[in-house]
């Protein structure tokens, strides 16, 4: 009767537990489902998206218009970091400076040694007296007296201390060349910007050992940009795509789905038989700001009528590349940004 007791009360209590788990799991089961919902009808708006933007054009990469991503061609220590990522640069502006001071030093001498006159001054007065002497030993024999060893040795002298000038021109030649070797090796512990453009990244600390030829700084240009579309061959050859002809560019990760206008700037030569495809360099400006390295879609021919109303000029300033009945307010590329410690 004791165990049938207990049975009694326990049937309540295990009924009530259920009850009260699977209401728990219906209360939190309600907001994961309509969590589900909601990233599901979010993914298939993006993928209807990203097929509106398939059928644009041709799919490529935008890519820096110039890209150096620079190293020291000698091992050596960091010892000047005067740049961090995202800083605009000149061409010609010291990025990242080496350990120098051994070979500046030995610059020094070298340039010290070459641009002395000394050898050579001390040269040409030599040639002057063995000249002089040759001439008061020649006139002597002519009045009998000095003997015929005495002239020889005189004129030896002379032609020897000639052939010392003409060495010493030539050591101030040697010396120059030698200089400028050191100087240029000098030149090897400076990195400077190739040319106009941002620092995208610094790999290096201040104090930091570099091997030769490891990656320490990328410098690249972002206006204008570059796009190298694998367009079809029948399409090359059917639009007549040459430099200078039109283009229009469509961005991935551009949520107000602009269209930007370009410019044929190469055509590959030859084609790839395995794809089909040419190689066709497209530029386009960068006044507003557009990221390299997003996906996008390439175009030859006149935007669709969907497309027509969102055609930009990004070689102009925001406000001025403004489309009819728009602004480039609501514009917003997404950026990737990189972890912290990757950034200096």
């Amino acid at each position: 009767m004791k165990h049938v007791g207990r049975c009694v009360v326990a049937l309540p209590i295990a009924v009530v537990s259920v009850g009260l788990l699977l209401g728990a799991g219906w209360a939190t089961g309600q907001p994961e489902s309509r969590t589900a919902q909601a990233g599901a009808e979010a993914q298939a708006e993006q993928a209807a998206r990203l097929a509106a933007m398939a059928a644009f054009g041709e799919r490529a990469v935008v890519k820096p218009s110039e890209d150096s991503l620079m190293g020291f061609t000698i091992s050596t220590s960091v010892r000047e970091v005067l740049v961090s990522a995202g800083q605009q640069v000149r061409e010609g502006d010291l990025l990242v400076r080496g350990d120098d001071s051994e070979d500046v030093a030995e610059a020094k001498f070298q340039r010290a040694r070459a641009d002395t006159k000394l050898p050579v001054d001390r040269a040409r007065v030599q040639t002057a007296l063995a000249e002089l002497e040759f001439k008061r030993m020649e006139q002597s024999r002519a009045q009998g007296a000095g003997s015929v060893l005495e002239l020889d040795r005189a004129r030896a002298a002379r032609d020897s201390a000639k052939i010392d000038l003409d060495l010493a021109l030539l050591n101030v030649v040697l010396s120059d060349l030698q200089a400028s070797r050191a100087e240029a090796r000098v030149a090897k512990f400076s990195l400077r910007a190739p040319f106009d453009g941002v620092v995208d990244i610094v790999h290096v600390d201040k104090g930091q050992s570099v091997r030769e030829g490891e990656p320490v700084v990328r410098v690249v240009s972002v206006d204008p940009l570059w796009i190298d579309v694998p367009a079809p061959t029948s399409l090359v050859l059917g639009e007549g795509l040459v430099p200078g002809s039109r283009a229009w560019v469509l961005l991935q990760e551009d949520v107000a789905e602009r269209v930007y206008e370009a410019r044929v700037i190469q055509v590959a030569p030859t084609a790839d038989a395995g794809s089909g495809t040419r190689r066709v360099r497209v530029e386009m400006g960068n006044a507003v700001g557009l990221v390299p390295g997003v996906n996008c879609w390439v175009r030859f021919t006149e935007p669709p009528a969907r497309w027509r109303d969102a055609i930009v000029d990004p070689s102009r300033p925001l406000e001025a590349a403004a489309p009819v009945g728009g602004s480039l307010d609501a514009l917003t590329v997404l950026q990737t940004e990189e972890p912290l410690e990757n950034q200096r």
